[in-house]
């Protein structure tokens, strides 16, 4: 799906996938939005721990570092240090680049 206004991707919220969620499964929201709440605060109490998540058949995610380096000012010249990051990094599973793709090839016929 394109936003017809600017022909970018739409996204969805996680109050449409609890909808959608609840909408399959037949269960009520509020008990369909705390199971989702609770599954993102367990992704991201694992993560802050440096723990990969792997779903099967839909990827992996994981925390990569990023050492502190440094740095030149170009108006001054100056050294400085940038310090380290931590950024989540996802590699998708195989089906889901499967689907993915199928998705594409579908849309541009």
């Amino acid at each position: 799906m394109t936003n017809q206004d600017n022909a970018l991707p739409m996204t969805i919220t996680k109050k449409e996938i609890i909808k959608e969620v609840s909408d399959r499964t037949g269960m009520d929201l509020h008990t369909v939005r705390d199971m989702v709440q609770a599954m993102f605060d367990c992704m991201c109490e694992g993560l802050s721990n440096d723990q990969h998540i792997e779903i099967r058949n839909f990827g992996i995610f994981k925390v990569k570092k990023t050492p502190k380096r440094k740095a030149r000012n170009p108006k001054n010249k100056t050294v400085i240090t940038v310090p380290g990051k931590r950024h989540i990094h996802f590699k998708p599973g195989r089906l889901m680049k499967l689907r993915i793709n199928e998705t594409i090839g579908e849309s541009s016929s």
